[in-house]
């Protein structure tokens, strides 16, 4: 048992550190979105005091760098709520908050739930990040070896993003390990699951 709470403990610790990267992905794609959309919107106003205030071309050089890394920026913002979505995913199963259809779920007993979090992670959570990871990770490697880039001006590469897909499915995978093993010992042992489950407000 304590070799299976080690290994709960490891693989716990890990999603906990590559979730704090994606809570402040959010932040750094707010302030991207919001820069993009600061920038996009205000592109008279800084065509107007270039006009009249242009002497040092402050103003119509921010406009062409703006330019020039718009594509960038949008780019930007999508890879990083990518990041968000599949990084973030492992401590939202870690933490019980992941999307449950709840149709029965929340009527019957912490037992009967254990038993269902238990075969649901067997049958159906892990076969489909290993189904995931088997056929997204060769999407992947064809873009790193033919080095794929965006198809906008002074886009990104598109692997580091499709990167993502596989390593996510790949930390959700042994956060799925993590949960099933709580379970095993949940059902078997005195050990208790940290996050309970939370009946919906209706």
């Amino acid at each position: 048992m304590q070799l299976a709470l080690r290994l709960i403990a490891v693989i716990d610790g890990l999603s906990r550190r590559i979730g704090i990267i994606a809570i402040y992905l959010v932040l750094f794609c707010s302030l991207v979105s919001a820069f993009n959309a600061i920038f996009r919107y205000s592109t008279d106003s800084l065509l107007w005091l270039e006009r009249n205030y242009g002497g040092l071309h402050i103003f119509g050089g921010m406009l062409d760098l703006y330019r020039n890394n718009s594509n960038t920026l949008s780019e930007m913002q999508w890879y990083m709520f990518a990041a968000i979505v599949l990084l973030g995913g492992p401590w939202a199963l870690k933490m019980n908050e992941h999307v449950r259809v709840d149709l029965f779920y929340g009527w019957v007993s912490e037992r009967t739930r254990t038993w269902i979090d238990l075969l649901g992670g067997i049958f159906f959570l892990l076969p489909m990040c290993l189904l995931m990871i088997y056929f997204t990770w060769p999407w992947f490697v064809q873009s790193w070896v033919t080095n794929e880039g965006s198809l906008n001006a002074g886009g990104l590469p598109r692997w580091p993003v499709k990167l993502l897909i596989p390593v996510g499915f790949g930390l959700v995978a042994l956060q799925g390990v993590a949960e099933v093993i709580k379970c095993i010992l949940a059902l078997t042992t005195n050990y208790v699951r940290e996050f309970a489950y939370e009946k919906p407000l209706q």
